[in-house]
């Protein structure tokens, strides 16, 4: 069990955002206790990135559980899911950001038993000049499984609550992460609870896509 986390907060050319930092903390300490090893970074830039995201892709291998976090500014064009590096200019364009597809792709590649792919990001996109970067299509290895934040060209929102600030997202993942069920049941009952906030009601819901076709849970021993 192999989790990469990531969260960016202090932009060079964009707002700074407040809450991936204890995101990322909060979520690192429960999936300790899930029995994963996890790397948690904060502030990456570009080369950072592509870096931490290579070495995580060494770590996995058949029958590895994966995960993969991302808290921060991100966008989302045709399908396509995209991080912005703290050091992306502005605007940006899709060779300044790094492609959460391509990851995937690779996390595939090493024959993983899970692939989750947790987005804590917005998902609204700018500028329709910029061509796309090409993707190949996903195998279907019936492994994966996405867990958004936010809904297709919607907003991702973060909460203030004293000094601390936490993303929507993860005020309800921490609550049922450590439960013993499928991991797409799981994020259900996460979608659920998003729903009943009326903090975000009509702005946020969460959206889940999977292809998992066994009923792997983060309980699991391994």
């Amino acid at each position: 069990k192999i989790a990469l986390l990531v969260g960016n907060n202090r932009y060079q050319h964009h707002p700074n955002l407040m809450a991936p930092v204890t995101d990322v903390f909060e979520l690192s300490l429960l999936l300790e206790q899930l029995g994963f090893q996890v790397v948690s970074l904060l502030d990456l830039n570009k080369a950072e990135m592509v870096t931490a995201v290579s070495r995580f892709l060494q770590l996995l291998g058949k029958g590895v559980y994966a995960i993969f976090y991302y808290a921060g500014h991100g966008y989302e064009r045709s399908g396509r899911n995209y991080m912005v590096p703290i050091d992306a200019p502005q605007p940006y364009a899709p060779e300044n950001c790094i492609s959460v597809q391509r990851i995937l792709q690779k996390m595939q590649q090493q024959q993983t038993a899970l692939n989750l792919i947790l987005l804590d990001t917005c998902r609204k996109w700018y500028n329709p000049e910029c061509a796309l970067s090409q993707v190949q299509p996903l195998e279907p290895w019936g492994n994966t499984v996405y867990g958004y934040a936010t809904s297709e060209d919607a907003e991702a929102y973060e909460l203030q609550d004293g000094e601390f600030s936490s993303g929507i997202f993860m005020k309800y993942l921490k609550k049922h992460i450590l439960q013993e069920k499928k991991v797409t049941h799981m994020l259900e009952d996460v979608l659920e609870d998003i729903g009943r906030d009326p903090l975000v009601t009509g702005k946020q819901v969460m959206e889940i896509k999977h292809t998992l076709k066994e009923a792997r849970s983060l309980t699991d021993p391994i």
